[in-house]
């Protein structure tokens, strides 16, 4: 399963202009960490912000990302940086710019996978370009875009994507990133001590299956990705199959080898 390397945001401005990061980067190197802010600090913002770069345009406590982000005539951009090999050590990168368009948001989607000192990085993405006059100024929808076109079309593993069901499926078959598992962070993050509160009623393994696992299978199955659903699992049995026939063959070669050393 993939880590967090780096979290970037760009240009996303909240609280009617009031706060905003202007082009920040969070370090967490496949490590844990910890948001600590004051009430009303930020904090439902930053994990709502964070989340689009896995599920573009998600609510976060029924709260609409146009409501949260200043989205008019600008847009914001969102990268996260995942580790997903250490040996040697690679990474792929999520990116999302979310936009207005026509009242609605709408958002470019794009991946990237390298390896180390990349000369297109998260850190290296032009998020941010220079002025006639020098100056820094967050990047347009349309320069990003032109950005990510080009990278798609220079570099075999960037990839842009024109509907999110594609989005979702290449970075789940790829990197392992399952946008299920993040649906669900969403919606425990969605209130004011919503993670503890919802751990309160997990505290046996039973518990945590009946509250988070079965839900989530419940809601594939009463959706219309009931298909997907079915068609992942599958996909599983078969590998379960394969695995249980090459156990059973290095079984047989072990014993083989066995017998071979004895008449050695």
């Amino acid at each position: 399963m993939p880590s967090i390397s780096k979290i970037r945001f760009t240009n996303v401005i909240y609280e009617n202009g009031d706060k905003r990061y202007n082009d920040d980067i969070f370090q967490f190197d496949g490590h844990n960490g910890a948001i600590i802010l004051e009430n009303g600090g930020g904090k439902t913002v930053f994990v709502q912000t964070m989340i689009q770069a896995v599920l573009p345009h998600a609510e976060v406590a029924g709260r609409k990302i146009k409501d949260t982000l200043m989205l008019e005539n600008t847009a914001a951009h969102i990268g996260i940086e995942w580790i997903i090999s250490e040996r040697p050590r690679r990474y792929a990168l999520t990116c999302v710019t979310l936009f207005m368009n026509r009242g609605s948001v709408d958002s470019y989607r794009y991946v990237y996978e390298y390896g180390e000192e990349d000369d297109d990085s998260i850190d290296k993405v032009p998020f941010v370009v220079k002025s006639a006059d020098g100056r820094e100024r967050p990047a347009t929808k349309d320069e990003i875009e032109d950005y990510y076109i080009t990278m798609s079309k220079n570099r075999v593993n960037a990839h842009t994507f024109s509907k999110i069901k594609d989005y979702h499926d290449y970075i789940e078959n790829n990197f392992k990133i399952i946008p299920s598992e993040w649906k669900k962070i969403a919606l425990i993050n969605g209130a004011e001590g919503g993670v503890e509160k919802f751990f309160d009623s997990c505290r046996t393994t039973g518990q945590l299956v009946d509250n988070l696992l079965i839900p989530v299978v419940e809601d594939t199955l009463s959706g219309n990705e009931t298909h997907d659903f079915a068609e992942t699992f599958e996909k599983q049995r078969e590998h379960f199959k394969k695995y249980k026939e090459l156990k059973s063959r290095v079984d047989e070669s072990r014993l083989i080898e066995s017998h071979i050393v004895f008449y050695v």
